[in-house]
């Protein structure tokens, strides 16, 4: 009988151990998203690409767009869509945009190149 209890003791342990890490990560998760929306960050990514949807579906063909901005920020092409990052460990924000295949970005410093051909 002393063997069984033990063995239950540890169950409860592990199962005791593994809601307390599930609990701290959500409220960890929790925190740092109310922190980026209380910053204004996500707004300004989601501000930045959508405005820059709309040069690109606006633009005529042969026009290069420039846009100037901080260095730790990131404008990219992903799919159809325009992806905006603060840092290297930002997932950043991700706007479907349906952008054809003659748009090009490159990235210089701290200059978005946009070409569409």
């Amino acid at each position: 009988m002393y063997s069984g209890m033990n063995k239950r003791g540890f169950e409860l342990g592990w199962i005791f151990l593994f809601t307390s890490i599930l609990c701290i990560m959500i409220i960890v998760i929790m925190t740092l998203w109310i922190v980026s929306q209380g910053s204004g960050e996500l707004m300004k990514k989601q501000i930045l690409a959508k405005q820059i949807c709309v040069m690109i579906t606006e633009a005529r063909p042969e026009t290069t767009i420039m846009i100037e901005h901080d260095k730790k920020t990131s404008i990219e092409r992903k799919d159809s869509g325009i992806v905006v990052k603060q840092g290297s460990f930002d997932i950043g924000y991700y706007y479907d945009c349906y952008i054809e295949d003659n748009v090009n970005f490159m990235q210089k410093d701290n200059v978005t190149i946009i070409e569409i051909k």
